[in-house]
């Protein structure tokens, strides 16, 4: 007996794959555990080691987002174990429309989507009861798959790599402003139109959504990435250590105090606005390069360590966000240039000297523990500028 699937029949190189989709509590009854990965060994093909919490993040969007969607995944199958008919009068052709037949009881390995299929393995196993409203979703779901009908394991290997080499991920900035979802994101898209944060430039054209950080001679000041990140550790610190704890911190304040998020976070920026190496790039006076040239404040490290002392200076010591920056603005952002042979750089020569600044080349870090220590720095500089 088999199992008839409508598919799309067509060839790259010599293999026959077939595009179709099935629903996921079937799919996980069709594919064999994945192998590891092992090019010495017996086994001529296999999977990377599942990380465990990639898949425990996809069970989590699968069970907590109803307009979920996840890309096709590629299953390989013997040609003892699945064949595909034309439609009638459709032979011959690039693209065949037609009917997939898999043996029932055949099980197919993963080219690529063993995470999904877990995470939905995981999801089903943990909402097992029928009228579950999470089972119920995903029993009325397709999942796409690629069906590659090849008698030659050694291909799959080969394809997993060429599939994830031919694939480009998107920037974070990018991947982020598109994601609606998260109040942060919705936020901080509101905040770069918003008309009176020049910083950001008429039409946010000063921010670079592109990249995750913008080039050399690039007119934009900050990236999409920079600027949440930013935002987000002056709402909420730096407790958090991971990159989904964070998010989630910094999801639930924005949606418990909306109003006072953003209105904390527009004195952040429109006072960024007011320091004179940014005025005079606002201005037309100076441009974007020169400043990332021939001051810190293109550095991710300064910028955070800037947003943490803004966080500990409004919550610890009560001073509000725009007297926060109004005191960071007469801070020395300029770079010192490298020390010569034998001399060491001094808090003299710039307040990063000895936590974010190597005193003896002169080269920027961008580690946590040193922005975190550059905070402390310029916390100090508040607290004393307003005594």
């Amino acid at each position: 007996m088999e199992l008839q699937l409508p598919g799309i029949a067509y060839k790259q190189g010599d293999r026959l794959m077939v595009t179709t989709a099935m629903d996921p509590v079937a799919l996980v009854k069709t594919v064999a555990q994945p192998d590891p990965w092992n090019p010495v060994g017996a086994q001529p093909h296999g999977n990377r080691p599942q990380d465990k919490a990639h898949r425990k993040g996809i069970a989590e969007y699968l069970e907590d987002e109803e307009q979920f969607v996840l890309g096709a995944v590629v299953l390989y199958a013997k040609s003892t174990e699945a064949r595909f008919e034309p439609d009638p009068g459709k032979e011959g052709r690039a693209v065949v429309p037609g009917t997939l037949y898999l043996n029932y009881g055949a099980q197919f390995d993963v080219g690529d989507g063993q995470h999904r299929i877990g995470a939905y393995s995981d999801v089903i196993q943990a909402h097992s009861e029928d009228e579950d409203p999470v089972m119920k979703r995903l029993r009325s779901s397709g999942q796409p798959l690629v069906v590659v009908i090849d008698d030659n394991p050694l291909h799959r290997a080969q394809d997993f790599t060429d599939l994830q080499r031919n694939a480009k991920p998107p920037s974070a900035s990018i991947g982020l402003s598109m994601d609606r979802r998260q109040p942060i994101n919705r936020l901080m898209i509101k905040l770069v139109q918003q008309p009176d944060l020049q910083i950001f430039g008429d039409e946010a054209e000063r921010v670079e959504f592109f990249k995750d950080s913008p080039g050399k001679l690039s007119a934009k000041l900050f990236s999409f990435k920079t600027i949440r990140y930013l935002s987000g550790t002056v709402l909420v610190g730096v407790s958090q250590r991971t990159t989904k704890g964070w998010d989630k911190a910094v999801n639930d304040y924005v949606e418990t105090y909306g109003d006072e998020a953003q209105t904390k976070l527009t004195d952040l920026w429109g006072g960024f606005a007011t320091w004179p190496d940014i005025a005079h790039v606002l201005a037309g006076k100076r441009t974007a390069a020169d400043m990332r040239e021939k001051t810190y404040l293109a550095s991710s490290g300064v910028l955070y360590a800037i947003a943490y002392a803004v966080h500990l200076a409004s919550t610890e010591h009560k001073i509000p966000v725009t007297d926060a920056m109004k005191r960071l603005s007469d801070v020395t952002y300029t770079r010192p240039g490298t020390p010569k042979p034998g001399e060491l750089l001094t808090s003299k020569d710039t307040p990063f000297a000895g936590n974010l600044v190597d005193p003896e080349s002169g080269k920027i870090g961008s580690g946590r523990p040193s922005w975190e220590a550059a905070a402390e720095v310029l916390l100090q500089h508040i607290i004393k500028a307003g005594s």
